[in-house]
């Protein structure tokens, strides 16, 4: 009896160690997937604040992108709202991209408090559907995704990230 539990007892452990490394192997062809997908700017899709379809086909060709992922609330993405402000006409020849899943009432708001909605060059999108994790991968708020004007990715960040590490990054890719 006691050996029989014991049989039953370490299959049940070698199917649960199968099935974690079948998981984690999913994970990581997921992982790497996603990132070569990104490695040339996804052939993404959101909205624009007024709630219609935003592709990255509308994007400008030969002009860099810099996509931008926060969250109203989070402090760090304030920090860098507060930031991009002060920085605002380095970006001037940049296709900004601020994408969030807040409402279009929410982002509005948080680009007034930052004093970024006059600004022509950052185009805000609404990610409704929670699909930025498609594209880009599973990313905190704030992340920073750089693409230079042949729309490939320079640099990315996840997390807070200082204003002149982004600014350099935009300046390499303007030339390359």
């Amino acid at each position: 009896m006691k050996k029989r539990i014991l049989a039953v007892f370490a299959t049940a452990i070698v199917v649960m160690l199968c099935f974690f490394a079948y998981k984690t192997n999913q994970k990581y062809k997921h992982d790497k997937a996603i990132a070569l997908q990104k490695q040339n700017l996804p052939n993404f899709q959101f909205y624009n604040q007024n709630v219609e379809k935003f592709s990255a086909a509308l994007l400008k060709p030969n002009i860099p992108v810099c996509i931008f992922y926060y969250n109203t609330d989070c402090e760090h993405c304030q920090y860098e709202a507060t930031q991009i402000s002060k920085y605002a006409p380095l970006f001037k020849n940049i296709q900004v991209l601020m994408v969030s899943v807040n409402t279009p009432a929410q982002v509005r708001a948080f680009a007034k408090t930052y004093q970024l909605s006059s600004y022509p060059y950052i185009t805000w999108l609404y990610d409704k559907d929670y699909e930025f994790f498609k594209w880009f991968g599973h990313s905190p708020t704030p992340s920073v995704f750089i693409y230079n004007q042949k729309h490939m990715l320079v640099k990315e960040y996840r997390g807070e990230v200082k204003p002149g590490a982004i600014v350099k990054y935009l300046k390499d890719a303007k030339k390359s």
